[in-house]
């Protein structure tokens, strides 16, 4: 029964993905959604009690699935540096990738409509900071980076690694980045990086 129960809920998340991708919020419904699936309306809402709660879901999924081959490129404690770098490319190229700029986009223009935003802020992008924060807390209590307050440093580099090119790419304004031109905007933000929170004696201001 568990296996049935997750395999639909599973079912009703791919549904409302396609839904929302292809209509962004506003254009989706609840019946669309149940038309895709098949089924019924109240099967739906015993899942998911409002659209609200779905596309938070939906969003929550992705990045989920994303987060975990994230996780295990901030494994090495030993090289902190080229732990970041290599977590810092991957993360750009989910963040740019082609299916979570069309999210952000549909986040972007529900902000200030609903509570789909804050709800999404803290279980999606504030999930994968907590990640960040908890590793750089290990880095610092080794000396391996300046003793400071984790949080505020994991807000740091996440604001980092989004500076060049995320907002251009959601609002259209340029072309998405290759692999080339992402490798070189996470070298110039772990240089800022470093040289902020670089451990004691590494020439750090």
């Amino acid at each position: 029964m568990r296996k049935k129960t997750e395999a639909k809920r599973e079912a009703i998340l791919d549904a409302a993905t396609l839904e929302f991708t292809e209509r962004g919020y506003e254009g989706a419904s609840m019946s669309a959604i149940v038309a895709r699936l098949g089924g019924s309306k109240q099967t739906l809402y015993s899942y998911f009690p409002s659209k609200d709660d779905l596309f938070v879901e939906v969003m929550v999924r992705t990045i989920t699935q994303h987060a975990a081959s994230l996780q295990a490129d901030m494994m090495d404690i030993a090289n902190v540096a080229l732990s970041l770098r290599r977590y810092g490319e991957r993360y750009l190229k989910v963040r740019l990738s082609p299916e979570m700029v069309s999210l952000a986009r549909l986040v972007f223009g529900e902000s200030g409509r609903s509570d789909v935003s804050r709800m999404l802020h803290l279980r999606g992008k504030m999930k994968v900071t907590n990640d960040v924060g908890q590793f750089l807390a290990t880095a610092m209590k080794d000396g391996r980076l300046h003793t400071a307050d984790p949080d505020v440093a994991a807000l740091h580099y996440m604001a980092l690694l989004d500076a060049e090119l995320f907002e251009p790419i959601v609002l259209r304004v340029r072309e998405p980045a290759t692999d080339e031109e992402i490798a070189a905007a996470v070298d110039r933000a772990m240089s800022v990086f470093m040289a902020a929170y670089g451990p004691p004696g590494s020439g750090r201001p």
